[in-house]
């Protein structure tokens, strides 16, 4: 578009040789004062609907989400414009979100989209003729109600349009609705379920183009108020800016409901009315301003006497008239689109094209100034009239005066005066002819100068291509390595300062987790030691009997820990291994694609560190079981023993209950302070390890740091090996540009030479044939100027003989009777041309449209123009004389 990524688009438009390699312009706007043309301003006369446009971010990547989004109410459009920069195919989903308590009705009307493609401007120019070939109208596609506060996915084509890398992907959706909807546009994953995903993608920020959001006016009708004078020179209607045609401006939904302007009315569909008057006919021309452009235009002709546009004609800029784009590094590229004349009311349909530029201009240049030949033939016409009027009345007044001479004598003298007049008509025919011979052979030779002048400008123009290509491609080739080599740098920077950040956060999180086990460690322990001291202070007297039962449960208890911490060590061990074998396989996979590499890298330490928590938990939930269970035991024990010992003596039975109650609360001391001290120790332990983790981790951090610095070192050797590489490419493709383009300037040369020696030759050939053309027309002038003069003797002879007075005066009367036929035939005559000469614009009009029809509207050139008028010049040479005084007086007779 307008203002694209600078360096992406000049890589473009220096790979498109096209551009300088064919004729950009139809008319050469120099040599007809095209700095002084009229402005005709155009004012805006209505607009309306909706529109959504996003476009912003233009390049999406490093991931997808949610491009744009805004409400519509009634009827509105949505516009997507984006380039895939992700390594896999994406596809744009379209959402709607009914945010209302009730239901609401969707009508969809249009859906376009136009190819994928890495070619800007081959997209662009789809859309915009698609725009045109299938435009909106009232009946809908297909409609559905949404229920409250649902989701519903339209332009379900877009889940089967892969994006591929680098690929440039644009349509609209045009849609009614009955209540305000939220619409979103994302680029999301093939495979991802596109509803589901509007759910939790990501909102992607705004660019730097700000072109996204929310506007009024889809549908734009603009409209010259001061009609066109054919009379008054060229003039110019200019569109796209942001003066008389002001850009639309909204808010940005996503951020904030910030200001946004929509800079080249993109998306939006123009009519354009331009109101004509005069009677001259006058040539439309597309002229772009503001850099290239290719897109399509459809302009409607209403003729004075007309009510409605009856003629329509589409014209394509670019694609198939062999132009990437129109406009590239100029002003004065423009393009015919077709003739009309004064009092026509033109109406322009386009919507602008997608990676086109603004300013635009349409052209209005009368056909006497766009072809001089024109006002030639106008001088000409009106001459051959004003000499035929004069001969008329000439011819009239002489055969007043001859009527009477030859009344009496007519019936004698007819034969011989038919003899003279057939051989006055051959010394005619055989002028005319030697005239017509020099004609075609002067038209003929500039028929040769003009294919001659055609030929080496195509020549030029080949070898300025050839060398333009070459240098382009070697252009765009160091770009796209330096581009690439950028990229994979600041893709290896980030997963480096990630990979950094994470390990600094693990340490940070395993410091402050140690240190809170240790103060709680030994908070524990000094009260373990209190009520240790207290307990032996006190049980020491009666610990010596239960010293081997309690060795015994101890070491019991012992061994089950032990299992227990064999068991976990091992499930430790295996899920350590596992979270090597997985940082490997991560570490390998990042080798290979580095974005991915992190992303599974990511995951696996989750897995590896939930493994782990849940294996510690379940170690920690067994130990705990395990000593519920032996407490449960040994009070079981020690309830059987007091029983026993109650059954002996009730008196026995009572102290030995205060005995045992006394040991019981000791032995309970005694195991909680043993539980501590296991808890201690278990924490020593698991502290231990936990240090040996961290030292394993800072290891494997140390040689991911190696690797990383020895693949850095590594991509720097290949991207300088690339750079020596690329300078070693170009230097070699601009010699063989320079031998190219010699060879190609020496082949001219000898071309050149070539047709100089046979354009000598045809000039010698048909001065020979002038010179024998002008011997034989001075043969035939004198030939019949002699026959003329037999014919005058002959007259003046029958004069002497008819004097008689009445006689006379008959014969003026009948003079005075034929003279007046003579001049109204005259005046049916010059009638008759004029119908002839409308009748002749309006066949050669329908012949020019069933041409361009049958050549798929491609516009005649401006050779061909001129080929035309030559044939109006050679056809009104030869239509004044059809028919002679001579031949009109005979047929009296």
């Amino acid at each position: 578009m307008l203002f694209k990524k600078t360096y992406k688009l000049a890589t473009m438009l220096a790979v498109m040789g096209a551009l300088t390699g064919h004729a950009a312009s139809d008319i050469d706007l120099n040599s007809i004062g095209y700095f002084s043309f009229t402005p005709l301003p155009a004012e805006l006369q209505a607009q309306k609907d909706t529109l959504l446009l996003s476009d912003s971010p233009e390049y999406v990547g490093p991931v997808g989400g949610v491009l744009s989004a805004g409400s519509i109410n009634g009827k509105g459009r949505i516009y997507f414009y984006h380039v895939n920069e992700m390594a896999e195919p994406h596809k744009i989903a379209i959402i709607l979100e009914n945010t209302g308590n009730e239901p609401n009705g969707i009508a969809v009307f249009r859906e376009l989209k136009s190819i994928a493609t890495s070619d800007y401007f081959a997209a662009g120019r789809d859309l915009s003729r698609k725009e045109l070939e299938q435009p909106l109208t009232d009946k809908p596609l297909y409609s559905f109600v949404m229920p409250p506060k649902s989701r519903q996915l339209v332009f379900t084509d877009l889940e089967h349009s892969p994006i591929p890398k680098d690929a440039l992907f644009t349509g609209i959706v045009d849609l009614q609705t009955s209540a305000p909807v939220f619409a979103r546009v994302m680029m999301i994953p093939m495979n991802l379920n596109s509803i589901e995903s509007s759910y939790w993608v990501n909102n992607l920020p705004i660019d730097h183009v700000r072109l996204r959001g929310t506007f009024t006016g889809a549908e734009r009708e603009m409209a010259v108020t001061k009609e066109y004078n054919t009379t008054l020179g060229g003039a110019y209607v200019e569109l796209g800016n942001d003066r008389e045609d002001r850009f639309v401006e909204g808010v940005d939904e996503l951020d904030n409901k910030a200001y946004v302007k929509d800079a080249g009315n993109y998306g939006i569909s123009y009519t354009v009315k331009i109101p004509t008057s005069g009677e001259d006919p006058f040539r439309l021309y597309f002229n772009p301003l503001g850099g290239g452009y290719s897109g399509s235009f459809t302009v409607k002709a209403q003729r004075r006497w007309q009510k409605a546009p009856s003629e329509s004609m589409t014209y394509h800029i670019g694609g198939d008239d062999g132009l990437m784009a129109l406009g590239h590094n100029t002003v004065l590229d423009s393009r015919y689109m077709g003739n009309y004349y004064g009092g026509d009311t033109l109406t322009i349909d386009f919507m602008p094209a997608g990676a086109s530029n603004l300013p635009v201009r349409f052209l209005l240049i009368p056909e006497a100034l766009a072809n001089p030949q024109y006002a030639r033939v106008l001088a000409t016409n009106e001459a051959g009239q004003r000499a035929l009027e004069a001969e008329a009345q000439k011819e009239a007044a002489e055969a007043a005066k001859k009527v009477a001479i030859e009344e009496k004598y007519v019936a004698a003298k007819t034969q011989k005066e038919e003899q003279a007049h057939q051989l006055a008509e051959a010394a005619k025919l055989a002028a005319e002819k030697a005239v017509a011979a020099h004609k075609a052979a002067q038209a003929r030779q500039a028929e040769l100068d003009k294919r001659d002048a055609e030929e080496q400008a195509k020549l030029k123009a080949k070898a300025d291509a050839a060398a333009e290509r070459a240098r382009a491609k070697a252009e765009a080739d160091r770009q796209l390595a330096e581009q690439k080599a950028k990229a994979d740098a600041q893709k290896a920077e980030a997963a480096r300062i990630a990979a950094e950040q994470k390990a600094k956060d693990d340490a940070s999180k395993a410091e402050a987790a140690r240190i809170a086990a240790e103060q709680k460690a030994k908070a524990d322990a000094q009260k373990a030691e209190v009520a240790r001291i207290a307990a032996e202070q006190a049980a020491r007297e009666k610990a010596e009997r239960e010293q081997a039962a309690r060795e015994a449960a101890e070491q019991k208890a012992r061994e089950y820990a032990a299992k227990l911490e064999a068991q976990r060590l091992e499930a430790q061990r295996k899920a350590e291994e596992e979270r090597i074998l997985a940082e490997q396989r991560a570490e390998a996979a990042r080798i290979e694609a580095e974005r991915k590499a992190a992303e599974q890298a990511a995951k696996n330490e989750a897995e590896r560190q939930e493994a782990a928590r849940k294996a510690e938990a379940a170690r920690q939930e067994a130990a705990r079981q395990a000593e519920e269970k032996r407490k449960a035991a040994e009070a079981k024990a020690e309830a059987d023993r007091i029983a026993a010992e109650a059954k002996r003596t009730e008196e026995a039975r009572k102290a030995e209950e205060a005995r045992q109650e006394a040991l019981r609360k000791a032995e309970m001391a005694r195991q909680e302070a043993a539980r501590k001290a296991e808890e201690e120790r278990l924490a020593a332990i698991a502290k231990a390890q936990e240090e040996a983790r961290k030292a394993e981790e800072r290891r494997i951090a140390e040689e991911a740091k190696r690797a990383e610095e020895a693949r850095k070192a590594e991509e720097a050797r290949r991207a300088e090996e690339a750079r020596k590489a690329e300078a070693a490419r170009i230097a070699e493709a601009e010699r063989i540009a320079e031998a190219a383009r010699q060879a190609e300037e020496n082949r001219i040369r000898e071309e050149n030479r070539a047709a100089e020696a046979a354009r000598k030759a045809e000039r010698e050939r048909i001065a020979k044939e002038q010179a024998e053309a002008a011997r034989k027309a001075e043969e035939a002038r004198q030939l019949a100027e002699k026959r003329y003069r037999e014919y005058e003797i002959a007259q003046e002879q029958a004069k002497e003989a008819r004097r008689r007075a009445d006689i006379q005066r008959e014969a003026q009367k009948k003079a005075a009777q034929r003279a007046e036929e003579i001049r109204l035939a005259a005046q049916r005559q010059i009638i008759a041309k004029r119908n002839a000469e409308i009748a002749r614009q309006k066949l050669a009009e329908e012949r020019e449209a069933a041409r361009i029809a049958a050549q798929g509207g491609k516009r005649r050139s401006f050779a061909e123009l001129n080929d035309v008028n030559t044939s109006v010049d050679q056809d009104e040479d030869s239509t004044q004389n059809a028919v002679s005084i001579d031949q009109l007086t005979r047929k009296q007779q």
